[in-house]
């Protein structure tokens, strides 16, 4: 039995797992949190932050990185 050639030839056809690891992760971010990702367009929020949150976050790491410093002198 013959063997069915693609329609594009010279080039083979490619898995979405495939095509996912040729993406960066901030391609694939784009496709969740701005375009939507699936047939259904699912439009996923990462890290949206207030700017109350990231300051309150700025607040904790620089008191952990001040007392971790006097420690260690």
């Amino acid at each position: 039995m013959a063997k069915r050639r693609s329609s594009r030839i010279g080039t083979e056809r490619k898995t979405i797992i495939q095509r996912s690891r040729e993406m960066s992760s901030q391609e694939k971010a784009i496709y969740h949190q701005i375009a939507g990702a699936g047939k259904s367009r699912v439009k996923r929020k990462f890290f949206e932050l207030s700017d109350g949150d990231i300051e309150a976050i700025a607040k904790r790491l620089d008191a952990g990185v001040t007392l971790a410093v006097q420690r260690a002198s």
